[in-house]
């Protein structure tokens, strides 16, 4: 998220439901034990959209970076979500439905019961953002070679020590290629029938 933020990458979207299924399976791989606690309480994967939130906001990613938070599974996700502040949420109809019938519940009026997050410190000073991204105008340095493979070692670094992104955006990547291809055939042959 900091590296698509330094980068100006319009929107980023973190898909909680997928995040925390992944640290679910891993909660009970044979390295660790049944009863040690989740690496991130009590929902990883509303604790990531908060921490990006966190970041966004000490560094001043909010002025050219979205978040839309996606992937949620159940309707209180989204609720709790609305604690962290995402820009955008997308969600699926089912869920949609779901929030509508209930009382009282206002997904953009903030945190609600249950809305505990991580506050990862480290996010919470600028000094502290490592520099993935290397500017040339001005923003991050003028972009030297030496420059420019210090921020590539250190961003390369940082992912193999986050196993998630290693293993989950390629596979993310890839199920979003196939639909993309489904898309585009489906709209081929709605023209193609029109044209006939």
């Amino acid at each position: 998220a900091r590296a698509c933020a330094q980068a100006r990458v319009a929107v980023i979207s973190p898909f909680v439901g997928r995040v925390k299924d992944w640290w679910d399976a891993r909660a009970c791989a044979p390295e660790l034990s049944p009863s040690s606690p989740s690496p991130v309480h009590p929902h990883p994967g509303l604790a990531l959209l908060h921490t990006i939130r966190v970041a966004f906001d000490a560094h001043g990613h909010t002025a050219h970076t979205a978040v839309m938070a996606a992937g949620f599974r159940a309707a209180d996700e989204v609720v709790q979500a609305a604690a962290a502040r995402p820009d955008f949420v997308t969600l699926q109809v089912a869920l949609l439905q779901a929030l509508s019938a209930r009382e009282g519940v206002n997904v953009g009026a903030g945190a609600g019961a249950g809305s505990e997050f991580v506050n990862n410190g480290d996010v919470a000073s600028a000094e502290s953002e490592p520099r993935y991204v290397v500017r040339g105008d001005g923003e991050g340095g003028m972009g030297s070679a030496d420059e420019e493979a210090q921020a590539e070692a250190l961003f390369v670094r940082d992912l193999e020590e986050e196993r998630i992104a290693v293993e989950k955006v390629p596979e993310g990547l890839a199920k979003f290629a196939v639909d993309a291809e489904r898309l585009e055939n489906l709209l081929r042959e709605k023209i193609r029938m029109r044209i006939e």
